[in-house]
């Protein structure tokens, strides 16, 4: 099939399956031979699940003939990051400690059931290609990971790809697939949707089920979407939230239309430190805003401002991440990598006392949730206040990358993270827009309507 023929996105290549002028077996075939080819030099995936998804392509493509009812799902090429749990598939969460080796061999962690979310989309009818590389139990920005090697950024091989969802935020990127699932902790699916020049959705904590997903730490874990297009977070979501859901109107198709909508600008937040180039590509994008109609408004927040604390986030976090591993790491520490090793260490030290005083703090802050959005509906930030750096720098650069990531997280909200052009590197640029909880309809339509005019969706990262 030829490249030029290969649909972008997920709603193109549901409606050419429909009249009959692509096959899921035929797009499956084509995504497996781009993975043979590329995955050796951007290390995006763990595990290739070649014969398993071109048999349930030809299922997808029987179920089609035969007059099923078919959703936009069905036969589409998916990956799935490693931590989430796929029936009869290893699921390595990035670690070498669900590798053992016995008197057998080497022996891998295989789920006897799939995660709620892999359930979901695949009654929809979604297609799942392998399980993608990510940072060692999800707990590094990087999206680096010493046992299963490093993913690269597909823009420039020496700089990062952004974790942990780094392998599915690669995938699109490289065009190996049409979808990526990642989860997001405190910025895992938006940092690698940003320097991969990729969509990445954060959705309201909540919202999706966890089950079946390894945890780094309950109180924030996310599960959500990568595509190349917001057009495909929406049909994603459709996919998992109904019919079950009764709380949300269906998604899909999205409007364009923002007119009088209020944008927040943050003083002294969302411009403060950082990349002259980003800045630049966010009052563009500020100028794109207001021609749709927008009105940009200037708001101040002490919460992101003074009052947010990061130690009472990082408190929880490590002391949930550390009673997830509690027995691994008491019995044989070394085998986890630096980062984790470090948190664990971290976390074995804090207190159930200090947990619950960090976790009635949490619930004393979910207020702000209605004081951000008094004035305005959607919160405009860079999704990084800087674009991917080398794949090897310091772990402070890294934490540095979430200041736009945690507080938002802290509080449950909903986020997306638009690739806005490029730096002079030609590395990618993110946009970040941020709901109320449970106002997904709203980020995708401001969203859609931003991508709508301008060109990143068809040529810009082509």
């Amino acid at each position: 099939m030829q490249a030029d023929f290969i649909p972008k996105t997920i709603a193109q290549a549901s409606q050419q399956m429909q009249s009959g002028l692509l096959t899921s077996r035929t797009l499956v075939k084509h995504y497996l031979a781009s993975i043979q080819k590329l995955n050796y030099t951007v290390n995006a995936l763990i595990t290739v699940l070649e014969q398993e998804a071109i048999e349930s392509a030809i299922q997808k493509d029987f179920e089609r003939i035969n007059g099923q009812q078919c959703g936009l799902l069905h036969g589409i090429p998916i990956v799935v990051k490693d931590n989430i749990d796929t029936a009869g598939v290893k699921t390595t969460v990035g670690s070498q400690l669900f590798c053992e080796l016995t008197n057998q061999g080497w022996c891998d962690r295989i789920p006897l059931s799939d995660s709620v979310i892999v359930q979901k989309l695949k009654a929809a009818g979604a297609v799942i290609l392998g399980k993608t590389n990510l940072s060692e139990f999800a707990a590094d920005l990087s999206g680096n990971n010493l046992f299963y090697g490093n993913t690269c950024n597909f823009w420039n091989h020496n700089h990062s790809s952004g974790g942990s969802s780094s392998g599915s935020a690669t995938a699109i990127a490289a065009r190996l697939c049409l979808a990526g699932i990642g989860t997001d902790t405190g910025g895992s699916i938006r940092v690698p949707a940003s320097w991969s020049g990729v969509v990445g959705l954060r959705p309201t904590y909540g919202l999706l089920s966890n089950e079946g997903i390894f945890p780094r730490a309950r109180s924030f874990d996310t599960v959500g979407f990568l595509t190349n297009c917001v057009e495909d977070i929406a049909i994603l979501l459709d996919a998992v939230l109904f019919p079950l859901s009764t709380n949300f109107k269906q998604l899909y198709p999205l409007t364009t239309n923002i007119n009088g909508l209020k944008l927040g600008i943050v003083n002294n937040y969302t411009f403060r430190g950082i990349e002259p180039e980003i800045a630049k590509a966010i009052y563009n994008a500020i100028s794109i805003f207001k021609k749709l109609g927008a009105k940009i408004i200037t708001i101040n927040s002490p919460f992101l401002i003074e009052e947010f604390d990061e130690v009472t986030y990082s408190t929880i976090a490590l002391y949930e991440f550390h009673q997830a591993l509690q027995s691994a790491y008491t019995t044989n520490s070394n085998i986890f990598g630096s980062k984790v090793k470090s948190d664990l260490s971290k976390g074995v030290k804090i207190s159930y006392h200090s947990y619950k005083k960090a976790k009635q703090k949490q619930e004393e802050c979910f207020l702000q949730r209605q004081k951000l959005f008094q004035e305005v509906d959607i919160l405009l930030t860079p999704t990084t206040p800087m674009v991917a750096p080398i794949i090897d720098a310091d772990a402070k650069i890294y934490r540095f990358n979430q200041r736009f990531m945690i507080p938002f997280s802290f509080l449950g909200l909903p986020a997306i993270s638009l690739p806005y052009g490029q730096s002079s590197q030609g590395l990618p640029i993110g946009l970040q827009l941020v709901g109320n909880s449970y106002t997904e309809a709203l980020i995708l339509r401001v969203a859609f309507a931003f991508q709508v005019a301008t060109t990143f969706s068809e040529d810009s990262f082509l």
